[in-house]
């Protein structure tokens, strides 16, 4: 025997949490409202957001701090539940926050468990039909005009709304995928290519592997095409791979989608290359670098070149780029440099060079780029304009925000407005 609902939510992240429990709150007592996640746990993915703090929101949200095709669809969205509005709604549930450098938002706690319990609490505490374990396969509409969920070994679910919120294929090892572009297009949707986004980038220069592990507050510019795609100051961290750290998670949010179209085609395509350049003295000029490299090296003249910045920058930094990079004896002192030399200390320092070779994919990345095209979506509501009843909330739109919190905050407003809206029609 089928399931009845008023209203099914496909997904159980916080976009669908959020949904579930927004209809639930103002439809009433006698609107039935049913979630369905394949994994055995909600919330699965909200564990891993701000390294397991969970950074719940941000303080600066503005529609310059998201990217997508069509961006101008969040003028209707980011005004109608603000991250006011999502902070006192935790505050009234017991949680306390504090806001750190850049306005990422946390709770007090440390603990991204504190805001999945409290959801979980809230999905009870409404009287959500919550089906766990349970993958979605096939939907559709129904005979009387709703619609219908199939789940893969058995059992289907009829309601009169269904809001599609089961992100995309990020973190495929916590169980994302790609369901939700194939239910979207199954209702006349487009979906705008997915790609990994804040991820991290693998570099050519092998060279530079040896700096695994440090990190280091720099100024990074990303190049494609030969021109500036992004820039971004914030910490930098060097890996046995690449480069990871804010920064270039920041960027990589402007440069994934054509990487990944020249990944597909197996070539370089026109305009596609990657460069990153670096400035680890972020904010300062290279005739300001020199001099503070001139002074200190009068200070310690017979200090080796290798240790003869250690006082500003981490020590294993120049030594590897020193003599991996340059090819420099970094035993030398620093009073036997060349002003040739010198000349090339300075560029590396403030001008270092590194070709993407790709990003770490899906696997690694924390959101995706792309998903269900913006503009046949209304933002008020979340509801699709080609198929009534039908709503989408979260990362399976084509709407990916900056590192910070960003994220989070789209996932819960487009949560709650879809809610809102499926609740109001559905009663």
């Amino acid at each position: 025997m089928p399931e009845h609902a008023d209203i099914l939510v496909v997904g159980g992240g916080p976009a669908g949490i959020f949904a579930a429990v927004t209809a639930a709150q103002h439809g009433g007592n006698a609107l039935r409202v049913a979630l369905v996640e394949h994994n055995h746990v909600l919330g699965r993915k909200l564990g891993k957001t701000g390294n397991g703090r969970c950074n719940l929101t941000n303080r600066n949200v503005s529609i310059e701090r998201y990217h997508g095709e069509e961006t101008r669809f969040l003028h209707n969205v980011l005004p109608r539940f603000t991250s006011d509005d999502l902070l006192a709604w935790f505050e009234e549930r017991g949680v306390e926050f504090k806001e750190e450098e850049d306005g990422r938002v946390f709770p007090v706690t440390d603990q991204a468990s504190t805001i999945a319990d409290v959801l979980k609490e809230e999905v009870a505490r409404c009287g959500v039909a919550v089906s766990l374990g349970r993958r979605v396969e096939e939907v559709g509409r129904g005979k009387d005009g709703g619609f219908f969920a199939r789940c893969a070994g058995g059992g289907t679910f009829l309601c009169r709304k269904l809001v599609l919120a089961a992100g995309g294929p990020a973190y495929p090892q916590l169980g994302a995928t790609e369901d939700c572009y194939a239910f979207a297009r199954a209702f006349g949707h487009t979906v705008v290519s997915p790609a990994p986004a804040l991820v991290a980038f693998e570099i050519a220069a092998k060279s530079l592997f040896d700096l695994q592990g440090v990190k280091t507050r720099a100024e990074v510019k990303a190049y494609q095409g030969g021109r500036v795609a992004a820039t971004a100051t914030d910490e930098l961290l060097f890996t046995h791979f690449g480069v990871s750290g804010p920064a270039v998670l920041h960027v990589s949010s402007f440069v994934t989608r054509g990487l990944c179209a020249a990944a597909t085609a197996k070539t370089d395509l026109p305009g596609t290359e990657t460069l990153l350049r670096v400035n680890l003295f972020p904010g300062l000029p290279r005739a300001d670098v020199e001099k503070k490299i001139l002074s200190l090296w009068k200070r310690t003249p017979k200090r080796s070149l290798g240790n003869s910045l250690m006082g500003i920058l981490p020590k294993k930094l120049p030594q590897v780029l020193f003599r991996n990079v340059l090819g420099l004896d970094v035993e030398t002192p620093s009073e036997k440099i060349t002003r040739e030399n010198r000349t090339r200390i300075v560029n590396v320092l403030t001008n270092l060079e590194l070709k993407v070779a790709g990003t770490r994919g899906f696997r690694d990345a924390q959101v995706v780029s792309g998903g269900v095209r913006t503009a046949e979506v209304a933002g008020r509501t979340m509801e699709s304009r080609l198929a009534n009843g039908l709503h989408f909330a979260g990362e399976v739109l084509d709407i990916d925000g900056d590192c910070g919190g960003f994220n989070l905050q789209f996932a819960f407003a487009s949560g709650y407005l879809a809610g809102l809206a499926a609740a109001a029609r559905a009663t």
